[in-house]
Order: C-alpha cells, then sequence, then structure tokens
C-alpha cells in the first residue's frame, strides 16, 4: 500500500496517537477508476517511486510522486510536474472520499459535504440536520514534527470578518481544529484558536462552538472532508481534504512571491472545486451586507428619534400605539422609536437611518423601478413601514373586510420615481385560486391567504426588488416548508429563463423573526443575545416560533447551493435581508407591548407584530444599506456572492 511521506512524518510522533488516515485506507488501495496512463508510470516504477520517497529526509524530493519539487517556478510560473502527479492525484482523492464515506457509516452521523447529500446512499438523510463548517489551523511548512524541541512554524492567521464571510450563518456546528505542531510551534496558533472560539460564540450564539487540538489525522482529514465548509488560512494541513471536497472549500495561500504550496499546480478540474482566495485578502466595498446587523447592540438617542417619526400616522392597529401616544418634556417619543442600532465589531459597516431621497438615488443607481414585498403579515408591515417612511402610507387599509394588496408611486425629486407594493402570500404558494376577503385558500386546513404573485412579478416590464418572505405560517411541517421553498426557487428559474429582464432583478429573501413571550412586561430592549435566549418558546400555543430560526437556516442553505453551485440557473442570485439578531433583541414595541395603551388591547395577546414605527423600520434601514452594498459591486464589477 502506498503511504504518504508528509502524513506518516506528521503523525509519527503526536503524542502517542498512531490513527493516522492510513490505517483507514481501503488495502489495496483502489485504483481501477483511473487506469495507469501510457507512456507514464507502471504499478512496478511506482511502488519503487513511493519506496524511495517513504525514505527519503526530503520531501521536495523530485522523484516522488506527490512532491516533485511541487511549487511554482517563480521565473518560468509553470510547475512541471510531469505525468505523476496527475496520475496519483485522483488515486489519493478517490480513495480519500472512500474512507469519508465509510467513516460516516460506522463513526460520524454529522453533517454530509454536498457530494455525499446527494448520493444515493445517503438519501433517508433529513434536511433539517446539522450544517458543520471547520476552520482548519497549520503550519504553512512541513519542517515541523513533535519529536522536536524546537521548530519554526510559519502560522498566519486570517481576520475574523474572513471567516464571517466563508461561514455561514446557518451553521449549527463551528469546529476549531488545530494541528499539533502548529499548536507547539506556531506563534499566535493556541491565541488565535481561542480567540475564534469566543468570537464564533457571539457570531454564531445557536451553534455549538468546538474548539480541538487534533492529534489524529484521520480524525482530522474526515471531519475537514465530510464538513459542509472547509476554510483553511494558510498551511499544508488541509491541502490533501481540499481536493478530496466538492464545494464550499476556501483555502488561503501565501504569496512570496509565488503560490507557496503545490494546490495550485493541481488540473483545472481539481481547482474549479475549491476556491483559493487572493492572499492577503482584501475587504471589498459592498461586503459588509454580509457582516451588517450580525454583531451589534440597541442603544437609546433621543436626538435621533426625531428623524425615526412619521410625517403622517399609519391607520389601524399597526400604528394604535402611536395614535394614542401622548408626549410629555421626559418622553418626547413613544420609547420603542427612541433607539438606534449600533455595530460592536463591524463598525465601518453601520445601519443609516433610510431617507427618502437616498432610497431614489439607490434605486435609480440600480435602474430598478418597484420594489415588490410578498409575503404575510410580517411582509406587509415592512412594507407599510417603507411606505410611511416614504410618505405614501396613505389609504392603506388595515380591514379585514378589504383586500389588503396595495401598490404607490415614490415620487422622486430629480431621480426617477419608483413603484412600491404588497402582495399578500401567507405561504409564497400558488394553489391556483384567488382569496377573498373572509374567503381563504392555501394552507393544510384552508385558513390562509395565498394571492397570486408570480405574473405580477414575472410580466413586469422594467427591473425591479422582490422582497419575499415565509416560514411564519407552516407551523412543524417541515416536509412542507422545504417543498415549498425549492418550488419557489425553481420558479423565479423558470420565470428568469422566460423572460431576461428578470436575469438583473433584484431579489430578498428576509428572514423570520420569532415574537417574544410576555412581551407586555418589557418597556426597553435585551442588552444581548444571553437575555433573550432563556425566553425562547415553541409549540402552538406560541405559533411555533422555535421553528423559524431552522426554517431560516434551511432558506439559506437552498440560496447558499442556488448562488454558489448552481451553474446553469437562469435566474439572479438571492440576496439574504436578515434583521434576526436586531429584531430578537427588541421584546419592546410588540402590538401587546407595554407601550400600546389601553386602547390598542389584542386579543388574544399580539407579541410577534409590532407597531409602527418601531424595530420594523430598521429592517428597512437595513435593507438600504443592502442596497448601496449591491450597487458598489455592480460599478466596480467586483465579483458579488450573495450568501451567508
Amino acid at each position: 500500500r502506498i503511504e504518504w511521506w508528509s502524513c506518516a512524518k506528521w503523525e509519527r510522533f503526536c503524542t502517542g496517537n498512531m490513527t493516522t488516515i492510513q490505517f483507514g485506507l481501503p488495502d489495496p488501495l483502489s485504483i481501477q477508476a483511473y487506469a495507469f496512463q501510457p507512456g507514464c508510470v507502471d504499478a512496478t516504477a511506482l511502488r519503487t517511486i513511493c519506496s524511495g520517497c517513504l525514505a527519503s529526509d526530503d520531501p521536495t524530493n523530485p522523484d516522488c510522486v506527490l512532491f516533485p519539487d511541487g511549487y511554482l517556478d517563480a521565473d518560468t510560473n509553470t510547475c512541471d510536474l510531469g505525468c505523476y502527479f496527475s496520475q496519483v492525484l485522483p488515486w489519493i482523492r478517490n480513495n480519500l472520499r472512500t474512507v469519508a464515506t465509510n467513516w460516516l457509516n460506522t463513526v460520524e452521523t454529522r453533517a454530509l459535504t454536498f457530494w455525499l447529500r446527494n448520493a444515493a446512499e445517503f438519501s433517508h438523510r433529513e434536511k433539517d440536520d446539522m450544517e458543520v463548517s471547520v476552520i482548519a489551523l497549520s503550519c504553512a511548512n512541513e519542517d515541523c514534527d513533535m519529536s522536536m524541541g524546537s521548530c519554526t512554524c510559519e502560522f498566519t492567521p486570517l481576520a475574523n470578518w474572513v471567516y464571517a464571510m466563508h461561514v455561514p450563518r446557518s451553521s449549527t456546528n463551528v469546529a476549531i481544529t488545530v494541528s499539533p505542531t502548529c499548536a507547539k510551534f506556531g506563534e499566535g496558533c493556541i491565541l488565535h484558536a481561542q480567540e475564534l472560539y469566543h468570537f464564533f460564540k457571539q457570531l454564531y450564539p445557536r451553534a455549538d462552538i468546538t474548539y480541538n487540538i487534533i492529534t489524529s489525522t484521520s480524525s482530522w482529514y474526515m471531519r475537514m472532508i465530510t464538513a459542509d465548509h472547509l476554510v483553511c488560512p494558510p498551511g499544508v494541513g488541509c491541502l490533501l481534504p481540499a481536493i478530496a471536497r466538492d464545494a464550499y472549500t476556501y483555502v488561503y495561500e501565501t504569496v512570496t512571491p509565488t503560490v507557496g504550496t503545490w494546490l495550485t499546480c493541481t488540473p483545472q478540474d481539481y481547482l474549479t472545486r475549491l476556491t483559493i482566495p487572493s492572499y492577503p485578502p482584501e475587504f471589498a466595498q459592498g461586503d459588509c451586507r454580509h457582516l451588517r446587523a450580525r454583531l451589534g447592540a440597541w442603544t437609546q438617542d433621543l436626538a435621533l428619534a426625531t428623524d425615526l417619526q412619521y410625517t403622517n400616522p399609519v391607520d389601524g392597529y399597526l400604528g394604535c400605539a402611536d395614535t394614542n401616544f401622548v408626549a410629555t418634556a421626559e418622553d418626547p417619543y413613544r420609547p420603542p422609536t427612541t433607539y438606534r442600532w449600533d455595530e460592536t465589531i463591524w463598525t465601518t459597516c453601520p445601519v443609516e437611518v433610510l431617507s427618502k431621497e437616498e432610497m431614489c438615488i439607490q434605486m435609480e443607481r440600480l435602474n430598478l423601478k418597484r420594489i415588490l414585498f410578498v409575503g404575510d403579515h410580517t411582509t406587509m408591515s415592512q412594507a407599510i413601514s417603507l411606505a410611511s417612511i416614504l410618505g405614501v402610507n396613505d389609504n392603506i387599509s388595515l380591514d379585514p373586510a378589504v383586500v389588503p394588496n396595495f401598490s404607490k408611486t415614490v415620487g422622486c425629486t430629480g431621480h426617477s420615481n419608483f413603484d412600491l407594493t404588497y402582495i399578500r402570500n401567507d405561504r409564497l404558494e400558488e394553489p391556483g385560486t384567488t382569496p377573498s376577503p373572509g374567503n381563504p385558500n392555501c394552507g393544510p386546513d384552508g385558513t390562509h391567504y395565498c394571492y397570486p404573485w408570480s405574473g405580477q412579478y414575472s410580466n413586469y416590464e422594467n427591473q425591479q426588488l422582490m422582497i419575499v418572505n415565509t416560514g411564519y405560517h407552516w407551523g412543524e411541517d417541515w416536509e412542507g416548508y422545504i417543498s415549498n421553498f425549492q418550488n419557489f426557487v425553481g420558479r423565479i428559474d423558470e420565470i428568469s429563463a422566460a423572460n431576461a429582464i428578470r436575469v438583473n432583478d433584484v431579489i430578498m429573501f428576509r428572514t423570520s423573526i420569532p415574537g417574544h413571550k410576555e412581551c407586555d412586561l418589557f418597556d426597553g430592549v435585551f442588552r444581548h443575545y444571553g437575555e433573550y435566549c432563556p425566553r425562547i418558546v415553541n409549540g402552538a400555543f406560541w405559533h411555533w416560533w422555535g421553528e423559524l430560526p431552522p426554517y431560516n437556516d434551511y432558506a439559506i442553505r437552498i440560496i447558499n447551493e442556488w448562488n454558489l453551485l448552481n451553474t446553469v440557473k437562469s435566474g439572479p442570485n438571492i440576496e439574504l435581508l436578515d434583521p434576526w439578531m436586531m429584531t430578537v433583541l427588541r421584546p419592546d414595541g410588540h402590538l401587546s407591548g407595554s407601550d400600546a395603551g389601553p386602547n390598542c388591547g389584542m386579543n388574544p395577546q399580539e407579541c410577534m407584530l409590532y407597531s409602527l414605527p418601531g424595530p420594523v423600520d430598521w429592517w428597512n434601514h437595513l435593507l438600504l444599506m443592502q442596497l448601496v452594498d449591491i450597487g458598489t459591486h455592480r460599478e466596480n464589477s467586483t465579483p458579488m456572492q450573495a450568501w451567508r
């Protein structure tokens, strides 16, 4: 059997743990799928080469198969690997994938990678299980092993925003793995891992965050190969696992002045399966939309509160609290309208207050002629909030005897006008009928309202921004939600294939926000997620609020696959509008909140929808900032990845 020199050396002195990746490989190695290339090497010659490699103390020995001087030539910018490399690489990949499959069946049952997710033998896998992201820290050089008393381990960490860009917010498990040589010899390696652990605890508050120094290449390789997402700062430890994966693999390579490892010398069909970002990573203008509103806090700001009031009050139950509010010298504004959102980590990515002029500028900048909201009551409240901020909230009825859909034209001084339209559709589905007030038409018990939306979207003659949401009306029907969301994405593709103008639309999915138990008891904000967490509830009485975060996670996963893996889609990328963290910290301002007043009582208590103005306005402030970032990417012609 073939032993890989660097793996054997790395494992030889790992605190007595000899559980190497080699022990998990099939014996004999599987090579049938990739026959010997004529004129390159046969079995006898390969055995001779491998024996020489194992006996060598020099990993760059040109006689070795995997490391035939394996670096770019700085003068010629070529690899000059000959045929040995391309002969052996498919065997390595194939055998590592075989080990990974066996490992998942016998040792681990956690998240599967995209290539396993679609394999027939794993078709029974539940769609709502874990999504694992792995960070692999190792030395950028191979000169160290654990038998040495001292050694120079070249370790270069990445900035925290880089990890946040690659590790999706839908991750349920984030594992920080450290090689023993990096832990022992790498200056700052352990400190970086510990800092990441505490940082991820804040950034992914619902995820299981782990930090381990790995002493077994078998366990380490399998975790890297089978993770849903793999992120590798400069280091040799994850190079072999990286070539065994098919997607969501980000390997950073130092450039001094050329690429430091053999990875970029691999054939092109391998390089298309992973991403080798530029190094050092540069934060692109417009990337704030992947970071904004994820870590922050609410601060009361009475000076800003003046700009957070509506010119015209909202009619009906959404505006009741504000209409009944009596201002005093001590409280000139209703308290839920007096807070601003402050970023605590990425302060250069603020959420600024939306103005009509700025929205007009950004809509014209992107050549968008309409904002189309499609969703349930929460989406309606966002649409009415935006209409109120833009000064076009007149004659919007909340009477249940009136069709809730509306359309307004926003007049822009010095810029193109645009329309603002809302279509109620509680489940983002179209059963083939049209409801009317008092006559719902969708849902398992026929109690929900699903007005047709796709025709208005597909037939619109100009480019548009569409904001959609679903989740609140699916209860605990996981299978229904999964099928429905997949159908929605497929419908977008069908519409775009039939109408080319739809390719230039901007589509945003807004995450669903659970309500707050006993919201009438709160007159202020939560300072951090830890204050919200103990009050999470679920069940039919609470409208299955506890199902909303995993519904969001699933939607994000599908959006990621649509944006990053689907190379034949007709439709545009789907952006994420995620006010989740901002809003779970706002138990105040609900329709049944302490500020509602005696004339605004709701029966039963309403602790999910908010009064207007209030926290929902910040969904639209966030919307504006995301549009600014999208426009910046388009103007700069920079790669715009829509995910996370």
